[in-house]
């Protein structure tokens, strides 16, 4: 009676390792990585420069410099001071109208391990809602 009960349950465990190997090696399993998701919003943006200030900062010297070149004593510190305020006046509204011109695409993906993650990039890489995409160094690629 021993030796039939081991058959019998050495039998059923050869079954169970053979049909989870089975399983194991089926076309329905889908291998998942730690940086791919699906898509599942797109959006064009306005992108905000975070260099604020920077033109008018820039004008201002420029103006100031070349203001400094026209003109003799008292006269001279007037054009100086005139051309930094025109050159500050100039180069703020120069960056004012390319900060408003710059557009980016915001991808939100739900990820494989769970997590939401936010990218936001200058170019659209064809990526619709619904799509598989790879997250690498910030940037998105089809997967």
């Amino acid at each position: 009676m021993k030796l039939r009960d081991s058959l019998i349950a050495m039998t059923l465990g050869a079954a169970v390792i053979s049909s989870g190997s089975a399983l194991a090696r089926d076309g329905d399993y889908d291998e998942r990585c730690g940086n791919c998701g699906t898509v599942v919003s797109v959006e064009q943006v306005k992108h905000k420069d975070k260099h604020l200030g920077a033109g008018t900062a820039i004008g201002a010297v420029a103006g100031g410099v070349l203001g400094s070149t026209i003109g003799k004593g008292n006269g001279r510190t007037a054009a100086t001071v005139g051309g930094a305020v025109a050159g500050g006046a100039i180069g703020h509204q120069v960056e004012k109208d390319n900060r408003e011109a710059n557009y980016a695409w915001r991808f939100r993906v739900d990820m494989d391990n769970g997590r939401e993650v936010t990218v936001m990039q200058g170019d659209n890489p064809d990526v619709r809602s619904g799509d598989r995409v790879r997250v690498f160094n910030g940037r998105l690629q089809r997967y």
